[in-house]
């Protein structure tokens, strides 16, 4: 099976991100306090995540935790915490990344408890990729 990636950037070699596994876990709340005033509307969307996302959960993940996941993949356009973090963690300098210690600790520990699966997924975008000027990056 072939796997693309990197359609909308160019590659970059970035360091590991260091430090944030050792941060405390934390409420999805306490954990974005850092960078709730940066991203526009970010303290809504963190309710709507702790009501809407899957809880409980058969693979036991906290209420805190499916939350994490759950805002991770809300799109609500450019302020989108995904879009956000995404840029942060393409920074080469890795400092920038001090602020989302908290979340990424939270997220990383929900990660961690779900089972690996094999499938086949496909996210649709939009604006044509052909205008890129970037080759699609076979993995």
């Amino acid at each position: 099976m072939l796997r693309f990636t990197n359609v909308d950037h160019k590659p970059t070699r970035l360091p590991p991100v260091y430090g944030y596994r050792t941060h405390p876990l934390l409420p999805l709340r306490q954990a974005l306090d850092p960078i709730v005033s940066k991203i526009d509307q970010l303290d809504e969307f963190i309710k709507i995540a702790k009501s809407e996302c899957h809880f409980p959960s058969e693979h036991g993940l906290t209420r805190e935790e499916s939350a994490s996941i759950y805002l991770y993949t809300m799109d609500w356009g450019e302020q989108s915490l995904y879009r956000i973090l995404n840029g942060v963690l393409r920074e080469k300098d890795r400092s920038v990344l001090m602020p989302w210690h908290g979340y990424l600790r939270l997220f990383d520990t929900a990660l961690t408890k779900l089972p690996s699966l094999q499938i086949n997924l496909w996210r649709g975008i939009n604006g044509d990729v052909n205008d890129q000027d970037n080759d699609l990056d076979e993995l």
